[in-house]
């Protein structure tokens, strides 16, 4: 049996639903490959499931976001923008760019949403609807 949601809304709130434009080709690979080194630098459990450290993977990982070929109508190009689709690595380094993007963003507000979820670039919110414009407008205001 499917676990369910029930979530009930209030009536000085509302549910919306964000979508991420173009996610994949959206990331910031030196900035997830930063994040993702750091969080790998922090685990404690990581020696006992490789002898690889953090540093090693991180390196592999580079190569792997930016080793990027393609051809189009017989034209070869290198995408030099964000994280390839279709590559084994993307979902997960976007994943988790996504993992800290919204931490930090949900950490600074000053009324935060009743209810959060996201599925990869897919969120739903249930916040006080005085807030909605300023929460949409959060992620994308200059300084964050």
């Amino acid at each position: 049996m499917r676990e369910s949601l029930l979530v009930i809304v209030g009536e000085d709130e509302c549910l919306v639903s964000y979508d991420v434009t173009a996610l994949f080709t959206s990331v910031p690979v030196d900035e997830s490959v930063n994040i993702i080194h750091d969080l790998l630098s922090k685990d404690t459990t990581l020696s006992a499931r490789t002898k690889l450290t953090p540093q090693q993977i991180t390196d592999m990982l580079t190569v792997c976001l930016k080793t990027i070929y393609f051809v189009h109508d017989g034209q070869f190009y290198s995408q030099c923008e964000g994280a390839a689709m279709g590559s084994l690595v993307s979902p997960i380094t976007a994943n988790l760019f996504m993992e800290y993007l919204e931490t930090l963003a949900l950490s600074c507000l000053h009324s935060p949403p009743t209810f959060y979820g996201r599925y990869v670039d897919d969120t739903m919110v249930i916040l006080k609807r005085s807030v909605v414009e300023d929460f949409t407008n959060h992620p994308n205001s200059p300084g964050y």
